[in-house]
């Protein structure tokens, strides 16, 4: 069974996506963000922990926080990101197509850019409050100080095209079981 901290209920709820939309649309959206976002800054200690006490019912108020406050807000912005695309262009038997409707049309590459970048923008100031949470509060989370033979926790969450040199800048048809 996939764990998932966020659901597609969550997101509609709490984004801009309509209730009309089909949960094909959301889902792989949702798994995306967390996998490729979310895991990452967890490293898979925390991650697999996590998703562990999630299946067990065995949450603890300081991981409900950790999930309601800091992983849910991050992974519905990683999540709008995500759905931008995939939402604008269908994969059809012949070509990949857009489609429209007779009262809307659909937006072009340029503006669909400018979208996706506000989400990628919001969601790294909430990665951000993440990392700085974990940072703070490592003595709550020990297994975000644990080392891995697969993912090692990110340290800081902004992305650039630039190298700027090395070091952290951080401190030292599947059944789903949804967080929330």
């Amino acid at each position: 069974m996939a764990v998932l901290f966020i659901s597609e209920t969550y997101v509609k709820n709490n984004s801009l996506i309509d209730e009309n939309v089909d949960v094909r649309l959301i889902l792989p959206s949702i798994r995306d963000a967390q996998e490729l976002r979310t895991h990452p800054i967890l490293g898979t200690p925390l991650y697999e922990d996590l998703k562990n006490k999630i299946t067990g019912g065995t949450l603890t108020a300081d991981d409900i926080t950790l999930l309601d406050n800091y992983i849910a807000p991050s992974m519905l912005q990683w999540t709008m990101y995500e759905c931008s695309a995939s939402m604008l262009f269908k994969y059809r038997n012949k070509s990949v197509a857009t489609k429209s409707s007779e009262n809307s049309q659909p937006i072009d590459f340029q503006d669909l850019q400018f979208l996706r970048d506000e989400w990628k923008n919001k969601a790294e100031e909430r990665d951000k409050r993440l990392i700085n949470y974990l940072c703070d509060n490592d003595n709550l989370y020990p297994k975000y100080n644990e080392s891995s033979d697969d993912l090692h926790p990110k340290k800081t969450a902004y992305q650039t095209s630039f190298y700027l040199g090395g070091g952290s800048s951080g401190c030292w048809k599947d059944d789903y079981k949804y967080y929330k």
